[in-house]
């Protein structure tokens, strides 16, 4: 735990001693906030001029906070992350091999599982420092609003959490590949990306055969996305196998780049 906690304390300092700490919480705080007091001035307008959400003409369901404006806000701030946390985790690895730092790692008598897992708890706290102000604007809304679907708020907040998480576990796998941040930066934006995007395949295959068995491809793809899953979660409607894919997204992406750097010992 000691090996952990240094290169935590390393990797958070690193964070704050750069930009890139004051950039992403400043950058994410703005974009949430914008984006929080747009969907509400929509809600406050669309609500003064009907009861619920049309179509051809009739009411299909009576506008909510959860459904009309934290639900919007959690699903577009899930797509900013894509984004952002590429860019808190594409150092944490890359700089090490660009300024030639990570020799010391790898001679040093340490497991590369604990460099990893310091690495990754740095970058986790950095963004949960970032995701707190969509804390704020939850809370507003549960005191302030006429009796918001308590439940469906807070496990799509937690939602975000593990969206950024998975996406930070992606990112230590992308910056353990490289030196150079920017192509670490573009590798975890694209795997995120395709984890988002996956599903959106499953709309157009179905059943396929393959070695005289029946494959369901469509429900595959949309078990592999993480825009599926997260879905639910922000709808209300979870499931076990919901979180339990945040969790193997964050102890594969974490071994396999504990698997990449072991191997630059042994090179």
């Amino acid at each position: 735990m000691r090996v952990i906690g240094a290169i935590f304390w390393k990797e958070l300092k690193g964070y704050f001693l750069s930009p890139v700490a004051y950039v992403v919480l400043t950058g994410f705080t703005a974009i949430s906030g914008w984006l929080f007091y747009q969907l509400l001035n929509y809600f406050l307008r669309i609500t003064n001029i009907v009861s619920g959400y049309m179509v051809k003409g009739q009411i299909m369901r009576e506008w909510t906070i959860a459904d009309d404006i934290m639900g919007p806000l959690y699903k577009n701030l899930s797509l900013f992350l894509i984004i952002l946390v590429p860019g808190v985790t594409m150092r944490l690895f890359s700089e090490e091999k660009k300024l030639k730092t990570e020799e010391l790692l790898l001679t040093a008598p340490i497991r590369m599982g604990q460099v990893v897992l310091g690495k990754y708890l740095a970058s986790v706290v950095l963004l949960f420092l970032m995701l707190i102000p969509v804390g704020v604007y939850m809370s507003l809304i549960l005191y302030y609003g006429s009796e918001p679907d308590l439940g469906t708020v807070l496990s799509g907040y937690l939602g975000l959490f593990l969206v950024a998480f998975s996406l930070a576990a992606i990112g230590i796998f992308a910056s353990s590949l490289t030196e150079n941040q920017i192509i670490a930066f573009f590798v975890c934006a694209v795997i995120g990306l395709l984890f988002f995007s996956v599903g959106l395949a499953a709309r157009s295959v179905g059943v396929v055969s393959i070695f005289s068995r029946q494959l369901d491809l469509g429900e595959l793809l949309r078990q592999l996305s993480l825009f599926e899953h997260y879905s639910h979660i922000v709808a209300g409607r979870i499931q076990l196998t919901d979180p339990v894919f945040f969790l193997l997204i964050i102890i594969f992406f974490l071994f396999a780049s504990r698997i990449n750097a072991e191997s630059a010992r042994w090179s």
